[in-house]
């Protein structure tokens, strides 16, 4: 049954793939005819649905970009403070001994001065444990083992919020290296919120990292802004997050049955009319896949999770109830659908290719690219990364190949999932990241 099932991923993979591919070839073939009548004329314009594809998609990029843009520019918010009410930052540890210093020694070095850091580990991992109890040793820095419910980041973290009384929770990666102003930055802007969301880049320091800081510009912060112009939706994660401890209270706390339970978070969060806030000034700096494997194994438990928390959001759908609810649905439906189908904007672009129309095919191109080296100036002037790299010619690939992880995770969601995750090597060690 096992190896039935492992064929039929396949073979749905191959003929998704395929089909969403041929789709976009043959309907960017469609002639589009736009009509206007003026008082003594009438004005036919046909286009191919490709061309429109090229400048929708072309517009989109520009203008999320130069939101983003302008969001970083704006984005310092209020002072950070370096005093104020107790913060307790959590570090959830599985297969990160090796980084786990990252972590903490940042957070050590943090100019907030009322803040504790709390390790938890998991019982099966002695690595972890060892390297917790000796930073353990420096003031502020305590561990614990998660005994109550172990086997997931978010029963972690819940297990930890459980035993502490601080007025703020702060949750981080262990492999993060945070910023000394970004926890007072965060308590500064608790003022107006109830959650405080940070930006997290991944260290472009090789050409699959380079790919993977870029992907993170391009898909999860450019490509979610218009959605923050128009919605109240904003992520609210399991890493560079700080909250008010009644915000776990409020929506039951991390759901341990998800795979991404941060994405589940932030829906929980919106429909529970959380106040969330971004802070993209004082970045995190986390480490990137290091291989083309873990990147597509990475991407694909994302994408497994999406669907998971769609699935869960579905069948909760409640639209006479409040807007929110079926308003999540539909956020979520846009994400895992619109990853599906960005392949075919691949096959749109090829039929402008072979239609003579270079310009409009290299257009999208050229705006990806200019976006992209655009917040890589920026981050590079803020001291956050180092110079553009070799990887910066290759953005345009990163499109198709999310979406072929997407179809992919997609695909092994509904026929064989059985609950488990892909572990990318961080350091010396392995992490669910």
């Amino acid at each position: 049954m096992r190896l039935l099932r492992r064929w039929l991923d396949r073979l749905s993979f191959v003929g998704v793939s395929s089909g969403v591919f041929l789709w976009g070839f043959v309907q960017g073939h469609y002639a589009l005819t736009f009509r206007v009548e003026f008082a003594f004329a009438v004005l036919v314009v046909v286009l191919l649905q490709a061309v429109l594809s090229s400048l929708m998609f072309t517009g989109f990029v520009g203008l999320s970009t130069t939101a983003f843009l302008w969001s970083l520019l704006r984005g310092e918010g209020p002072a950070p403070v370096e005093s104020g009410p107790s913060v307790t930052a959590i570090v959830p540890v599985y297969g990160d001994a090796a980084v786990l210093h990252r972590s903490v020694e940042s957070l050590l070095d943090s100019e907030y001065d009322d803040l504790s850091i709390r390790i938890v580990c998991e019982p099966d991992d002695e690595r972890s444990i060892e390297r917790a109890r000796e930073l353990a040793a420096s003031a502020g820095v305590e561990y614990l083992v998660n005994t109550e419910s172990p086997g997931s980041k978010a029963g972690a973290i819940n297990y930890a919020t459980e035993g502490t009384d601080s007025d703020l929770v702060a949750v981080f990666d262990a492999d993060e290296v945070v910023h000394p102003e970004f926890v007072g930055r965060a308590v500064a802007r608790l003022n107006a919120c109830e959650v405080v969301q940070g930006r997290t880049v991944p260290q472009p320091d090789g050409f699959v990292e380079e790919l993977a800081y870029y992907e993170s510009v391009l898909l999860s912060y450019v490509g979610r802004r218009l959605l923050y112009l128009v919605t109240d939706f904003r992520m609210a994660a399991s890493r560079a997050v700080v909250m008010e401890r009644s915000v776990l209270d409020r929506v039951g706390g991390y759901d341990e049955s998800m795979l991404t339970e941060d994405f589940d978070f932030a829906y929980e969060c919106y429909k529970n009319r959380i106040e969330v806030e971004e802070q993209l000034a004082a970045p995190s700096r986390i480490e990137a896949a290091h291989s083309l494997r873990d990147w597509w194994g990475q991407r694909k438990r994302w994408m497994t999770g999406y669907a998971q928390t769609l699935h869960k959001l579905v069948t909760k759908v409640r639209p006479v109830t409040d807007y929110r609810n079926l308003l999540s649905a539909a956020i979520c439906a846009s994400t895992v659908v619109g990853s599906l189908l960005m392949l075919s904007l691949l096959s749109k672009f090829v039929v402008l290719f072979l239609a003579g129309a270079e310009g409009l095919f290299l257009l999208p191109i050229v705006v990806v690219l200019a976006a992209t080296a655009a917040v890589r100036f920026y981050d590079r002037r803020a001291g956050t990364v180092d110079g553009f790299g070799v990887g910066w010619a290759l953005v345009p690939v990163i499109v198709p190949l999310y979406s072929l992880a997407a179809i992919k995770a997609v695909i092994e969601y509904l026929f064989s999932w059985d609950g488990s995750w892909y572990s990318v090597e961080k350091g010396a060690a392995t992490s669910e990241a």
